[in-house]
């Protein structure tokens, strides 16, 4: 089934089924990486993504020939912090019930999107606009919209942290 025909169909601009496709997308994958990683690895990954973007962002320009070698290397520095985190951290979502589930899909949703928006970053934006709309790629990639993916986790991990520990 084509989405984008679907809502073609019933009047919806090509752009807003690409961002659509794009939510629904994401939403995916956060329910599979959240179900998959669990409340364990969770924060751990979190904290992975930011060394290995800070780390990313550190190495000169010039050692990067082609953003797929900063992109390889920021994706491979996540894999091997993730593979050797538990020597370094040890931080998990805790509670159980109806709202630990919820906390773990919106935590898991938050990195896939962080994600997303630092691959998005990294890629030229020629390359990532012909996958998402433009309006997308403003609300992953632009200057502004990296900034607040990077805080909104962070945000959310201090809300929940105190609302559990009322």
């Amino acid at each position: 089934m084509d989405l984008g025909l679907l809502l073609g169909k019933l009047g919806v601009s090509q752009a807003l089924t690409q961002d659509i496709s794009l939510l629904i997308i994401i939403a995916l994958l956060s329910f599979v990486f959240g179900m998959f990683i669990g409340r364990y690895k969770l924060i751990t990954i979190l904290i992975n993504i930011y060394v290995a973007f800070a780390i990313t962002t550190a190495v000169p320009v010039k050692y990067f020939t082609d953003y797929s070698y900063k992109l390889i290397f920021f994706l491979a520095g996540v894999i091997i912090l993730t593979l050797i985190s538990k020597r370094l951290f040890e931080i998990y979502i805790s509670g159980s019930g109806s709202g630990f589930l919820w906390r773990v899909f919106v935590m898991s949703f938050l990195e896939v999107v962080f994600l997303i928006s630092i691959i998005a970053s990294i890629v030229p934006k020629n390359v990532v606009l012909d996958y998402i709309s433009p309006t997308a790629f403003q609300y992953l990639a632009s200057d502004i919209a990296r900034i607040a993916w990077m805080i909104i986790p962070l945000a959310f991990m201090f809300f929940i942290h105190k609302r559990l520990n009322r």
